[in-house]
């Protein structure tokens, strides 16, 4: 069987014009419906405190702070992962604000999904190298974005900078024709490593499939341009960086994390989305195996594959989520892409474009209409008042969850919550010198989110008799904070 339908007689090739007018209209209601729905994603970045916690070490980076700590200096961060996803979201740190920042980033953190798949789904061989049907490909191109898993546009994680770099590095190798254009694949495949570290199947996949194509030289050749770009990206991190630093930030706490304590209950909550991104690659790679063992679809087959032990075993982790799964959305683009570019019989394409069409409006729709609250304009009021917060309390005051604030208000960079949680979780916990340094000096009040969860870290260093003020969507808890070990 093929994804690809067969040549069609001449009776067969002009597509009905109601059809067409149909899908047309449908593709831009989907257009606008996902429109709708991203600028929400934008505005609604900026309330998320997970974002401010991993934009800070950029920022703090921007202003000189080292972001990569050791077992015994440094602040401590959430950041655990590559340094080219703090590089790639620098221009946050031109703002003047930490609101500022956030609202670039939100654009920048869309921007990764946007431009790969575009650049995908317009530009990826489908049928003999040939590139047909601009509907077919607008069709798989709107489909994807609808399809696309929220967190990826709601959330900075380090996944969505590697996923971008495997989907381009995918698409370079699939089209390339030079050993300049391999190159290029290489350097793209090992930098998805350099963001997270179990991006590794990315480049693996690459191998597999030059092994497959072009033959085993073909695929040592590639494994020894991995090589060489890694020892380069990883040379100017250690440079930048240090040692220490990158080791005990990427390697040693990662590897002290512990497992789900309730692996069947993480499945459980996750089953739906495993369903989608586990279940229909699956079904689709069996009923058309023969198509999935053409050049074009064997990639991203491979890539899914190569991607999912790492990806499981990080979902499975202590704090671990669907995000670290990156074998749908490696695999997703190219197949809708050849799916419907590969079509020569008008009649089925359009037909198919009109179900794309309905299918991403559809989504689209429910999404906005099942958003608790669709935000519109950006959300940074909670920035302007917890800035008035800092500027009263300059030296003494400690956002947990929200490093950004202290450092543009006072261009200190705190140790934040989730950081310390993960050092205790991976049984590293900080001394108390490493915990006093990067604490405000004169610390007698610290600022809650009412609509955050915290670990209860930060709570737990203030005595019994602190004080409680409501301001807002602000808590702020007042007392001498004696004992500044958390």
């Amino acid at each position: 069987m093929s994804l690809a339908s067969q040549p069609a007689s001449e009776s067969d090739r002009p597509a009905l014009p109601a059809v067409r007018l149909a899908t047309l209209l449908a593709l831009i209601v989907a257009g606008v419906l996902l429109a709708v729905w991203l600028w929400s994603r934008i505005c609604r970045f900026p309330s998320i405190p997970w974002n401010d916690m991993r934009l800070a070490p950029t920022i703090a980076l921007s202003q000189g702070w080292p972001v990569y700590p050791t077992a015994t200096d440094g602040t401590i961060g959430t950041w655990m992962y590559g340094p080219l996803p703090l590089l790639f979201f620098w221009p946050a740190s031109w703002a003047t604000s930490a609101a500022g920042a956030l609202t670039i980033a939100a654009w920048l953190n869309v921007a990764l999904t946007i431009v790969p798949l575009a650049l995908v789904c317009f530009t990826w061989p489908a049928a003999d190298g040939r590139s047909r049907s601009p509907v077919g490909r607008t069709s798989a191109f709107l489909l994807c974005l609808a399809l696309w898993p929220e967190l990826h546009y709601s959330v900075l994680f380090s996944d969505n900078l590697a996923v971008a770099c495997g989907l381009l590095g995918n698409l370079l190798l699939v089209r390339a024709r030079t050993s300049r254009e391999l190159w290029l694949a290489a350097i793209a495949a090992t930098a998805a490593v350099a963001c997270k570290q179990i991006a590794l199947g990315i480049p693996l996949a690459q191998v597999v499939w030059l092994g497959c194509t072009a033959g085993r030289a073909s695929a040592l050749r590639h494994v020894l341009r991995c090589i060489v770009a890694g020892a380069v990206i990883g040379g100017g991190a250690i440079a930048s960086f240090g040692w220490q630093g990158l080791w005990f930030t990427l390697v040693e706490t990662p590897s002290g994390i512990g497992w789900a304590p309730a692996p069947w209950q993480r499945l459980t909550m996750v089953a739906p989305e495993l369903a989608l991104e586990l279940g229909l690659p699956a079904i689709a790679m069996i009923l058309f195996r023969r198509a999935f063992a053409k050049p074009n679809l064997l990639l991203p087959a491979l890539a899914w594959l190569c991607a999912l032990p790492l990806g499981i075993a990080g979902m499975m982790k202590l704090g671990g989520w669907t995000n670290s799964i990156h074998s749908f959305v490696l695999w997703l683009p190219a197949v809708l892409t050849v799916f419907f570019a590969a079509q020569s019989n008008a009649r089925r394409l359009w037909a198919a474009c009109l179900a794309a069409a309905v299918i991403a409006a559809g989504v689209a729709s429910s999404r906005v209409l099942h958003e608790p609250a669709l935000h519109l304009r950006p959300q940074t009021a909670d920035y302007r008042q917890a800035a008035e917060f800092a500027a009263q309390n300059r030296g003494a005051i400690w956002f947990p969850v929200h490093p950004l604030v202290t450092l543009y208000s006072e261009g200190r960079y705190y140790h934040d919550e989730d950081g310390l949680y993960v050092r205790f979780s991976a049984r590293k916990p900080l001394s108390e010198k490493q915990a006093a340094d990067h604490l405000p000096a004169a610390l007698r009040v610290m600022a809650f989110r009412n609509d955050w969860t915290d670990w209860g870290i930060a709570r737990r260093m203030l005595p019994p008799n602190s004080r409680e003020e409501v301001i807002g969507n602000w808590t702020l808890r007042s007392g001498v904070v004696e004992a500044k070990k958390p």
